[in-house]
């Protein structure tokens, strides 16, 4: 694995970014011997399980903003997304300084701040200038554990893709939590497909268009279900990271 390799873990709200970006750090350190830097960027965060190598909060708080400005919750995120666009020079100094074989970055909590407004992918690109960044997006079984759910979580992968320009790689977290049944979706796209057109309430002309475009999917995205409470899965997601950056060309 090459050092000073970027990991921007992202996901939508519940899925157990925060706890994952700590497990594998754990692992990776633990197994590897790897050096690992915590990043978080999320400013609503109160309490984190890792201590943060780099922490947003030092430039923006949700909770400082909400008592000074007077913005509810949601205004004061959109508003610190702002102040971290401002800041997007500073914030990509500091985390690319950080020296370790590993940077793991801890995105907000409400994934659109991070993916649709313009500071995510504008940081994303800082940071990749100088070293490689790869994705890790995470889906929460709870969708992910019905075919169409599946074929959404897919496809969120690929437009983080698109909007990070980042090799990007789809987990399923917390398979201990849920029953398990999902690895012959994942391996068959011809099953999947078979089984999303089954499905009541979806419109089959419009299922059949959308599952070519999964199954396009299929052929150059794995994806690997893990645990951050049990440790499942943690190998199979440091291989899904080297075959990412084999095939982007980062790493011979």
């Amino acid at each position: 694995m090459i050092r000073g390799l970027n990991v921007i873990f992202i996901g939508p709200a519940g899925c157990g970014k925060t706890s994952l970006t700590k497990a594998f750090g754990e692992w990776s350190e633990r197994e590897l011997g790897m050096t690992i830097a915590y990043v978080n960027l999320d400013p609503g965060v109160l309490n984190l399980p890792y201590k943060p190598d780099y922490d947003v909060r030092e430039l923006v708080t949700v909770h400082r903003l909400m008592l000074e400005e007077g913005l509810g919750p949601n205004g004061a995120m959109i508003k610190a997304s702002e102040i971290m666009d401002e800041n997007i020079g500073s914030i990509a100094e500091k985390i690319t300084s950080l020296d370790a074989d590993l940077r793991l970055i801890d995105t907000p909590g409400q994934m659109e701040l991070f993916l649709f407004r313009p500071m995510g992918p504008r940081l994303s690109e800082a940071i990749s200038k100088n070293s490689p960044s790869i994705t890790v997006y995470i889906s929460d079984p709870s969708l992910a554990s019905s075919p169409s759910g599946l074929a959404i979580s897919l496809s969120m992968a690929l437009i983080t893709w698109f909007r990070l320009s980042t090799p990007t790689v789809p987990v399923i977290n917390k398979v201990d939590a849920f029953e398990r049944g999902l690895e012959k979706l994942l391996m068959d796209p011809s099953m999947l497909k078979k089984s999303l057109l089954m499905e009541e309430g979806l419109i089959a002309d419009l299922a059949t268009e959308y599952m070519s475009l999964v199954e396009e999917l299929l052929k150059s995205m794995r994806i690997v279900e893990v645990s951050a409470k049990t440790g499942e899965g943690m190998p199979a997601l440091y291989d899904l990271i080297h075959e990412a950056l084999c095939e982007c060309g980062d790493l011979s």
